[in-house]
């Protein structure tokens, strides 16, 4: 008879535990989160988007606020638009009226803003961050821009854990590669990781808390940094870059600035840029920055440092209206003896 009472007491222990873990997996899968997105341009938009689309299907998320920058607000962005079209509260940066435990954890895509100790301290599960490139390569504030800059073939998508007081270095919750097409442009690349990483996101909170607890150091090798850029970065230098070099430019900058270059010491600017035949070169005595004709392509084509082209469909000289290659052909070239058409630009 004890033999059986002693029996009876574990079996009640056991399904005790059984029923803690039951209802401690419960809380886990079930409980609803207070959120608080961090993001400032149209990159940000599609995760937001996506996360309040989320927040509206499923019972995950409870809340879901906006933090918005002076500079947001005073343009309005498309952001903040999205979010009074949906009557999402907006909170101003910096957090000076946020409490800790507030909100259960933050979202920060594109935000550019560093994140203090004091920040991160009112997330009891801390802060996510979507960065466009595999960190730890292109650490930064263009990452998609250097990746198409430097050539990249396979760049990405990581999710990480915010690491108070500096950018990027945070633990990976997730990793996606995606291949880099050669002639991808920065918009349309942009847009590509923009839906992955919205898509990665909202994973990442559909399976909270987990997701945060399987997140891993970044490695140590193959560092590379991002830095910003500014305008100075379109002039091409024709002797210092192959037809290569300048056409990642041309991608990596295409629709913030266009390539710029000077002819009879005037500022031009190149549109619609390609490369043809990278076997085909000019001659050893055309010198670096010709600037010529093809009526094959009917292009303009200029003579870069590994003597081989790239090819412009139209441009535009500082004064002037944007033309076609025929146009300038016909109004610059056309007219002047074959062997006096020397046009060098610089």
């Amino acid at each position: 008879m004890t033999f059986v009472i002693h029996n009876l007491k574990y079996t009640a222990k056991k399904i005790n535990l059984l029923n803690k873990n039951y209802f401690h997996l419960k809380w886990l899968t079930s409980r609803s989160y207070n959120v608080l997105f961090f993001g400032s341009d149209n990159i940000a938009l599609k995760s937001f988007q996506k996360v309040n689309e989320f927040r509206k299907k499923e019972k995950i998320i409870k809340r879901l606020d906006l933090v918005v920058t002076v500079n947001a607000l005073k343009k309005g962005s498309e952001i903040e638009k999205y979010a009074q079209e949906e009557k999402i509260r907006t909170v101003p940066w910096p957090l000076v009226n946020v409490n800790k435990g507030e909100y259960d954890l933050g979202l920060i895509v594109a935000f550019g803003h560093l994140i203090k100790d004091d920040v991160l301290e009112k997330f009891p599960l801390g802060m996510v961050n979507v960065h466009p490139s595999l960190l730890p390569r292109w650490r930064g504030a263009a990452p998609i821009i250097h990746t198409l800059l430097h050539g990249d073939k396979v760049t990405g998508v990581s999710l990480m854990k915010i690491k108070a007081n500096v950018f990027d270095v945070g633990e990976i919750i997730e990793q996606r590669k995606v291949a880099v097409p050669k002639d991808i442009k920065l918009p349309e690349l942009t847009d590509q990781l923009s839906e992955i990483g919205a898509d990665m996101l909202v994973n990442c909170l559909r399976s909270l808390p987990t997701s945060l607890e399987k997140a891993l150091p970044q490695r140590n090798e193959g560092v590379t940094y991002a830095k910003k850029i500014n305008k100075n970065i379109s002039r091409v230098s024709w002797s210092d870059m192959s037809a290569k070099e300048v056409y990642n430019l041309y991608r990596a900058i295409y629709g913030i600035y266009p390539l710029t270059t000077t002819f009879r010491d005037k500022p031009m600017k190149l549109f619609n840029a390609f490369l043809q035949d990278m076997e085909e070169m000019a001659q050893y005595h055309v010198p670096k920055g010709t600037l010529e004709y093809c009526d094959k392509n009917n292009a303009l084509r200029v003579v870069c440092k590994d003597r081989r082209y790239i090819y412009f469909k139209s441009l535009r000289i500082l004064g002037k209206k944007e033309i076609s290659a025929i146009d300038f052909y016909n109004g610059y070239i056309k007219n002047v003896p074959i062997d006096k058409r020397k046009y060098v630009v610089c």
